[in-house]
């Protein structure tokens, strides 16, 4: 009987297998563009005010906007301190992200801020009668001084969810991964 026989030498094969597979088996790269990329959508998602589900923040108290000095038109950003601080962090297969703020979880969450019973000493200004007004004014402008006790009370927030991920982020992400796969075949 006759025939023929190929021999087939696979090991370069299976070295390019092997090369892939360690690729694949240390997912911290992809984790560290998906991060990055989550740096970018969470500062877009502060500049346009909304959660990750599109839906627009509360809008700030109008006690609180009276008494706010800068950045009245943004919420969640007096010096930016919140949206500056996101971070994110790869720690073996796991990527962590958010932000370190005490605060942040509040003012996504939402919730019930205790403020206990205070003392302090509050500063007047004479009017031209003698009698004293009803305003705060500095120290230096003041001609009148006295204690006042301002009790236990609670500050209520508003829930405005800001860290999580859209259907776009998803889709995102996906391609991200894709790209990362591709990269490494």
């Amino acid at each position: 009987m006759t025939g023929i026989t190929l021999e087939f030498d696979a090991t370069e094969a299976k070295e390019a297998l092997k090369s892939v597979g360690a690729k694949l088996s240390d997912a911290a790269p992809l984790l560290r563009d998906i991060g990055e990329y989550l740096l970018i959508a969470h500062w877009n998602r502060f500049k346009i005010m909304q959660s990750p589900d599109g839906v627009p923040w509360r809008p700030l108290h109008p006690d609180y906007l009276k008494q706010k000095k800068k950045n009245k038109n943004r919420i969640l950003y007096l010096d930016g301190y919140l949206s500056s601080t996101l971070r994110y962090q790869v720690n073996g297969e796991t990527l962590l992200f958010g932000s370190n703020r005490p605060y942040a979880a509040i003012h996504h969450f939402g919730g019930a801020i205790p403020i206990p019973a205070r003392s302090q000493q509050a500063y007047f200004k004479r009017q031209k009668d003698g009698s004293v007004g009803n305003k705060f004014v500095k120290k230096s402008k003041s001609d009148f001084a006295q204690y006042v006790t301002i009790g236990a009370h609670k500050i209520t927030m508003p829930a405005r969810p800001w860290l999580g991920t859209s259907a776009d982020d998803n889709a995102e992400i996906t391609r991200i991964t894709l790209d990362y796969l591709r990269s490494v075949i």
